[in-house]
């Protein structure tokens, strides 16, 4: 009796031991990542060359004096640059008129149900059978049988998306048309609706795809160590954990 007495606490002080191990490990703080989803598409009369730029706002009604835009048209500025595109000085000296377009989707609840195990008064959890050494449960002897408890949770989602689209600019300038030359649809789904926090690794995801076709949606994982991110974000990197 006594022996299994001993075993009992030691079962116990382990799963006290593995439970301070995991709390532990949970509390290390993780580069931020997003988890992003790609479709770009691209004409056969876009230019090869000479690709020189000026970025529009894209959105219903909004201008291009926006606070909002104006910062977000610079991370699309520099990724254009690595691409190999010059900025123009206006839309006249410009042969592309991009337009950035973005936002948030409304939120999406999530429910999910799972079962968890039942606890008797020692402290472990079910399933455990009835021992036939002492008066209680005991892990792997006998017949009894506990059971699980169902619980339900829910968690919300936002859809973050950034779309730009490099458009003819005489096209735009005579018919008022958006005449696509290319377009690339960024789209990324987390529990953050802060667009000012998704939107540089947005723009650092898509940048190898501008002005080609992927073919199809692709998933593009990038986190904070990125180097490209790091440059885009610059003095404004986040230093405390983000929700995603």
């Amino acid at each position: 009796m006594h022996s299994n007495k001993f075993i009992g606490v030691s079962y116990r002080l382990l799963v006290l031991l593995m439970i301070a191990l995991l709390a532990a490990c949970s509390t290390t703080p993780r580069p931020l990542q997003f988890r992003t989803e790609i479709d770009s598409l691209v004409a056969v009369s876009a230019p090869q060359s000479n690709m020189r730029f000026v970025v529009l706002p894209g959105n219903a009604g909004a201008n291009e004096q926006d606070l909002q835009f104006i910062e977000f048209k610079t991370y699309i500025e520099k990724v254009l640059a690595n691409r190999g595109y010059s900025k123009a000085g206006s839309l006249q000296d410009s042969n592309l008129v991009m337009f950035l377009s973005y936002g948030v989707g409304a939120p999406e609840v999530h429910q999910y149900s799972y079962e968890v195990p039942l606890w008797n008064d020692m402290g472990y959890y079910y399933p455990y059978r009835m021992s036939r050494f002492y008066n209680g449960y005991y892990p792997g002897f006998g017949w009894g049988y506990g059971g699980y408890s169902q619980r339900t949770e829910s968690y919300t989602t936002f859809r973050r998306y950034l779309v730009l689209e490099a458009c003819d600019k005489e096209a735009y300038l005579q018919q008022q048309q958006r005449k696509q030359l290319w377009k690339t649809s960024v789209q990324s789904n987390g529990s953050s609706n802060d667009l000012r926090l998704v939107f540089p690794y947005m723009a650092a995801a898509m940048q190898p795809y501008l002005g080609t076709n992927t073919g199809h949606m692709i998933t593009v994982d990038i986190d904070e160590t990125n180097t490209l991110v790091r440059s885009l974000l610059g003095p404004y990197q986040p230093s405390t954990p983000q929700p995603r």
